[in-house]
């Protein structure tokens, strides 16, 4: 067993095609996405806008307002959306929209009523975003105001004013957080592309059980009548092409990780543990399909390929077809080795117990234990019809 393992390792060491697949291939795809998701955070973000307050009596006597228009404003933190101006008169800020010094201005007028008048700039150079995010503001502003006036016609001339509304403060805002780290559908590719990995790296695997065969040649033939049994043979050539599988992975994780910065959340023995059960499931898989006759490594690429079409690596129309199938027919979608794979990183970001993790973990094993089997009665059956 240990000469198999040692010859494994060595002659996957010297196979280009190895390193080029199994090591270079989720790099290269990884600075792929980066570059695909590099605009789409910032595209999507607040955008800041230029907002001038016309100064006026009216506007001075609305005190909420003015704290609104203070906790959205850019002085305020890195939550602020809108950079305030003040002018003295309306035609003063129409001349500073004119200007492009501001993209938009408001006035309160004699009434109370607010208005807001969107810039030219506005609406060119950064889109409507920043204003539908400041009038979104102003509407719950002029919303709470609205509620907290009919509360207070309802109270009686002689009652009392809730201590809540006098201070302002009886509202308690609590974030609901429904899983561990903030969902990022940008992760959902990265983690298909390490199920993709350990799917490509079987091929390995399969080149290493092939070279064990009588049909390959005078090396494989004085094997296969050795004293050494088949099983410990295979079990050689399998911990060797799943050693240089899990480096393999191990290297494209920590380039994901520390460059890509991809969030896999906290905790590296569950990683390892995950990259372990992956890389030892495409290998076993790997070593089933090295007893296949005329089984080539193209085969073994196209059967990934449209495996990862089921972990939503292609795309959102891929995604979709997951979704779906996960939700219709959920024992078909389970039953693929890439999707398990997969499934132990969302659940090691998104959950807070290790239940679902370890279901993965304990489902890849179960496919690992049936994949060897059939591989060792395969490897049997050849090496006695040989004979």
């Amino acid at each position: 067993m240990l000469a198999s393992f040692k010859t494994t390792v060595l002659s996957l060491l010297r196979n280009k095609s190895m390193l080029l697949w199994a090591l270079l291939f989720p790099i290269v795809l990884t600075c792929i996405f980066m570059g695909m998701f590099s605009g789409i955070e910032s595209a999507y973000s607040a955008v800041g806008s230029d907002l001038g307050i016309v100064r006026s009596a009216s506007y001075g006597s609305n005190e909420g307002l003015q704290q609104t228009l203070r906790s959205i404003s850019l002085s305020t933190g890195k939550n602020g959306i809108v950079k305030l101006s003040y002018f003295d008169s309306e035609a003063a800020a129409r001349k500073a929209i004119a200007d492009e010094k501001i993209d938009s201005y408001l006035t309160v007028s004699n009434a109370g009523s607010i208005s807001l008048h969107v810039g030219q700039r506005s609406l060119g150079a950064n889109g409507s975003l920043p204003t539908t995010i400041l009038a979104s503001a102003l509407n719950s502003h002029l919303h709470a105001t609205n509620a907290v006036a009919v509360i207070m016609a309802r109270v009686t001339p002689g009652g009392s004013v809730p201590a809540s509304l006098a201070s302002g403060d009886g509202v308690s805002i609590k974030r609901l957080v429904l899983t561990k780290n903030a969902p990022d559908p940008d992760v959902r590719y990265y983690f298909s592309l390490l199920a993709m990995t350990a799917g490509i790296g079987s091929a390995a695997a399969m080149l290493s059980i092939q070279r064990l065969q009588p049909t390959e040649g005078a090396v494989g033939a004085r094997q296969s009548v050795s004293s050494t049994p088949r099983w410990l043979m295979l079990v050689g050539a399998l911990l060797g092409s799943w050693l240089c599988q899990f480096a393999c992975m191990l290297a494209a994780l920590l380039f994901m990780a520390l460059v890509a910065r991809v969030n896999f959340g906290t905790g590296a023995a569950p990683l390892l543990l995950a990259i372990a059960a992956s890389s030892l499931t495409g290998c076993a898989a790997g070593a089933l399909l090295g007893t296949i006759p005329h089984m080539e490594d193209g085969m073994v690429s196209g059967i990934t390929c449209l495996l990862s079409l089921f972990t939503g690596l292609y795309g959102p129309a891929s995604q979709l077809i997951t979704d779906s199938l996960e939700a219709t027919a959920p024992t078909l979608i389970h039953a693929n080795p890439l999707w398990q794979m997969t499934n132990c990183f969302y659940s090691l970001l998104y959950y807070d117990l290790y239940g679902p993790f370890l279901s993965s973990i304990a489902a890849l094993l179960a496919m690992t234990g049936i994949f060897l089997a059939i591989a060792a009665f395969r490897m049997r059956r050849i090496s006695h019809g040989q004979l």
